[in-house]
């Protein structure tokens, strides 16, 4: 992928924030991903409408996307929630891909949803492959997006492991994998363990959170750790064939949970965005 028009929304997404950290803004001078899931089983009303509207004030750009509404999400952590049922996954599936129709963003396919599979039962774990072999044959035929399935980060599984799991889907127009999301190992660790991922599946093109993974990891701790900062802006320039871009999947600022002192999954926390600022050699 040599280019990827970036969309940087010409509005303030969080508001709130300036007055006590205006550094904050720094943040969303870059292109940051838009997430797609229910809470609390909810249905998104007017989905299609909704993404068409978000297309259209894009204008010639694309935003990034991140579909994020399996059943069982996060496996009943700080980020649960998602579809209510298989049927109505696969509704929302297909709802999504309309939404998405002959344009071609970047969607990262539920951030965690494979490598969960490895902790369920057999029969969860069959349950939830067969709904996401479905929902990527979907996704792939009934928009022109380019597709990332994820597959959690370099601290997590063994590449080989991962391969296996890429493998088990046969759908065409998929190219590879996103890895690190909402995590902090490094770029060089995140590269490193992504190539190796590719030494066992054809599915060997990658993006990168790179986030908040500018000062790398805080030894295991995945929950809002101290003294983080920003990782590389998005780009297509990663200088590796197969890494198609460095990007900023989880929005930086929002908090991982109820942990560290922080609000719930998702909220954005002024504070801790502040820090990742100020924490940001290349962003002075």
């Amino acid at each position: 992928m040599n280019h990827y028009p970036f969309w940087v929304p010409d509005y303030d997404r969080v508001k709130d924030h300036t007055q006590d950290y205006p550094n904050v803004s720094k943040i969303f001078e870059h292109p940051t991903s838009f997430w797609f899931g229910q809470r609390s089983g909810k249905p998104i009303k007017n989905l299609t409408k909704r993404m068409n509207r978000l297309f259209a004030r894009a204008g010639d750009c694309l935003p990034v996307l991140v579909c994020y509404n399996l059943p069982n999400r996060d496996m009943g952590h700080y980020s649960k929630g998602g579809g209510k049922s298989v049927n109505d996954y696969l509704d929302f599936i297909e709802q999504f891909s309309e939404g998405i129709g002959d344009r071609k963003p970047i969607v990262i396919y539920e951030p965690d949803g494979l490598p969960h599979t490895t902790v369920m039962s057999k029969y969860e774990a069959d349950k939830r492959m067969d709904m996401m072999l479905s929902a990527t044959y979907l996704l792939a035929h009934k928009s022109k997006a380019r597709i990332y399935i994820d597959v959690g980060h370099s601290n997590w599984l063994e590449p080989e492991e991962v391969g296996k799991l890429l493998n088990k889907f046969n759908v065409d127009r998929i190219p590879g994998f996103s890895c690190n999301v909402s995590n902090y190992r490094s770029t060089t660790e995140s590269m490193t363990w992504a190539l190796k991922v590719g030494e066992y599946t054809e599915r060997r093109h990658f993006v990168i959170d790179t986030s908040r993974n500018g000062n790398g990891a805080y030894g295991n701790e995945w929950c809002n750790p101290p003294g983080r900062s920003l990782g590389h802006p998005p780009t297509t320039d990663t200088k590796h064939p197969l890494c198609d871009a460095f990007l900023w999947i989880k929005i930086p600022g929002e908090s991982d949970g109820y942990c560290n002192g922080g609000p719930r999954a998702g909220r954005f926390w002024p504070k801790y965005a502040n820090e990742l600022v100020e924490n940001t050699e290349w962003i002075k």
